[in-house]
Formats: structure tokens, sequence, C-alpha cells
């Protein structure tokens, strides 16, 4: 069968996963914010393309190579794992892998055990490698292919190599590159303790519940003509009148009875505003006046409130930095790239974030203009033709 007729047949088959809205949806606020999360940090770090100061010629056709749609959405993926997982690697390609095992020893990967996904969530195609050293020193390499359902193995292989461009060959060197989201390896929420999860999870139960606890009760005497005229009530204002027989007072004194009880809704919400707002300090979200209530604030207590998710991300930009250098450095050396330029870094703070008035929270900074020069060093231009301050006034 030609790659052809295997993409044919692909389409042809029905997806593999569905949609059940049978199913009651399980309450998980961990996932909300896991979604919320690395949405706000993509955002943040990864809206562009990283910019690369280096030695080659801004024309050259390699760095251009680089600088890609697909290249850019797998940096997003990369951080996306990283948010999830705490670990992630990157190929020398630019896929993006799920570590499983690994072993790094002064920055050397020794072992490592990966898992690639190509395709769709409805069908994907994903593949598991295992790299190791023997005694002597010479890398062995293994992989091996969950095939899709409905596929033989050929056609599944000929999918992998034909449409995804994979190459199972053996590599001289490892040829990953591993990414740790922070010093302690772990994903962001693991910051928030999981009991302020379960609290917001049942907060969020009750709030469900109350929305039928406090809906009116309504008690009548077994009459079917009587259900049926509070049913149709219930949809039509205009049918709101119900007439009684005066025969059913013989047996009820009061036939139609409405009990409702009090709403906990503004109380349960105003809890679970608050746990909500210890969660994004905790987990170092990026927040707003909302998180904190009615308080009236200051101008310099506005513009503070997101200092501790602004200084997070200016640690994670650095560590992403040099992170990349290395990578860079690793597997493209004929490009001479010495520096890494990533949005919210310490470097991006001093050469960029000068020419705005503003900063993403939309507090005023660099007011008047002022822009002391900067007499540590001369940073260099960027291939983008972006300058220092420095060389601007040269």
């Amino acid at each position: 069968m030609t790659t052809n007729e295997i993409l044919e047949k692909m389409k042809s088959m029905q997806p593999l996963m569905r949609a059940n809205s049978n199913n009651k949806s399980k309450i998980d606020s961990r996932k909300q914010f896991l979604k919320y999360g690395v949405q706000q940090t993509i955002q943040t770090l990864w809206s562009n393309f990283p910019k690369l100061q280096t030695e080659a010629d801004d024309s050259n056709e390699e760095l251009k190579s680089l600088k890609t749609a697909g290249n850019l959405l797998n940096f997003q993926l990369l951080e996306t794992i990283l948010y999830n997982s705490g670990i992630a690697a990157l190929k020398d390609d630019f896929n993006v892998a799920e570590v499983l095992d690994y072993l790094e020893v002064k920055g050397e990967i020794k072992f490592l055990k990966t898992r690639l996904t190509f395709g769709n969530s409805t069908r994907p195609f994903v593949v598991f490698e295992e790299y190791n050293f023997d005694d002597n020193g010479k890398l062995i390499f293994n992989y091996s292919l969950v095939v899709p359902e409905k596929m033989d193995a050929d056609e599944a292989r000929k999918m992998l190599f034909n449409v995804f461009n994979y190459r199972p060959t053996v590599p001289v060197e490892i040829p990953y590159k591993i990414f740790y989201n922070n010093c302690l390896k772990v994903p962001d929420l693991a910051l928030v303790n999981e009991e302020y999860f379960t609290l917001l999870n049942k907060d969020i139960e009750v709030l469900i519940k109350d929305s039928y606890l406090s809906a009116p009760w309504i008690f009548s005497i077994e009459n079917a003509s009587v259900k049926k005229q509070i049913e149709e009530g219930l949809e039509d204002l205009s049918k709101r009148f119900i007439s009684l027989n005066p025969q059913l007072q013989m047996y009820d004194y009061d036939p139609l009875r409405i009990l409702q009880s009090q709403s906990q809704s503004q109380i349960i919400i105003q809890k679970i505003e608050k746990n909500i707002s210890w969660i994004k300090k905790f987990g170092y979200f990026k927040q707003d006046s909302s998180d904190f209530g009615t308080k009236n604030m200051h101008n310099v207590e506005a513009q503070e409130i997101n200092s501790d998710f602004e200084d997070y991300i200016e640690a994670k930009a650095n560590l992403r930095e040099l992170q990349l250098l290395d990578f860079f450095n690793k597997f493209y050396k004929n490009l001479n790239i010495n520096k890494v330029l990533i949005y919210g870094s310490t470097e991006w703070l001093i050469t960029e974030a000068r020419k705005y008035t503003v900063n993403q929270n939309g507090a005023q900074i660099n007011s008047g203009m002022q822009s002391e020069e900067n007499n540590n060093d001369n940073r260099g231009s960027f291939n983008d033709g972006t300058k220092t301050s420095k060389e601007n006034n040269n």
C-alpha cells in the first residue's frame, strides 16, 4: 500500500476519541489551573520566536530555516510539558518529547527514555525511544511504535517515515537536550499544596448543589391535572394560574404548597474567590485587583500586584535562555550563536523593555523616557536588526 493510499485510509477511519455527553463531568480545579497557567506562561514567554545573537549573516539560510511557525509551536509545546511534568526533552530536529526516564551527569546524558507523539489527538502515532551506552561507550538506540487501531505495522511505519519524517537512525550522540522547569525539576502546580485544590473542588460541588437545593420545592396532592398545570407553568408564564377542584379541599385544606430555602451561593462564591486568590498567589499566577476583594488600592499597590509573577517569569525566562543557548551550541555549532533573548528575561528588560512606556500590566514605566546608558558592557546586536541604546547612539 502506498503512502497516499494509507492517508486515504486514515481519512475514512472514524475518530477513536469521542466526547461522551452522558458522562458526568468530574470537578477538577487543578486541571483548570493547569490549562490557565500553561496558556499564561506561553503567552508571556513564547508569543514570538526568541531572538538569536549570532556571528552568522542575517541571510544565512540555516538560520532562516530555524525561524518557522512549526518550531515556535514546538517551543510552546516544550513549555507545556515542562509546566505539566517539570522535565522535557528537545530533539536536534526540534521535536519535543516527554521524558520517561533519564540519567544526566554534569550536563551529559548517559541514559534516556522518551515518548514522542505524532499526528493528532484523535489518532496519534506514539514512538518510544531508548538511548543507552554499553560498557565500551558505544551508543545503543532502540525504538518501538504503538500502532494505531485499524492499521497494521507496515502501514504505521510508512506513515511515520514518509509523512512525519521520523528517522530511526543510530546517532553518534544522544540527539536531545533535557530541559528542567526549575531547580526542583517539578511542575509549576507542585508549588501549591493539594488541600487548596481539594477545598476548591468541594466548594464548587456545594455551589452546584446549592442551585438545586435553593430551587422551589412544590408539594401537591396526587392529582395528574395539578401536576401537569405546574409543569406547564414552569415553561410558560401565561399558564401560571392553576385552578383547583373544590372537592380537593375536602381531603386537603392546602392542596398546593411551595417551599424554598435561602440560597447560600453568595457566601460560597466568596469562599471560592478567596481560595482562587490563594492558589494564584502560591502558584505565582498573574493576578488582578479582583483577587483582593473590594479593597481600594493606591497606584503603587496596584502596580505591584504582579511583582511576584514578574519575578517568577524573569527567573524562568533567564533559565530558558541558558538552556536554549546550550541546545544551539550543541546541535547548531556552525551558527556560532552566543546569546538568546526571550521575552521577560533580565537581558530583555535591559535591552528591550526600555522602548515601552507601560509594562504588561498597563502600569506606567520609563516615565519621561529618560533612558540612562548601561555602561557595564556592550551587549551587541541581534540578528533581526535590534540594537542596544548604546549602539544607536554610536
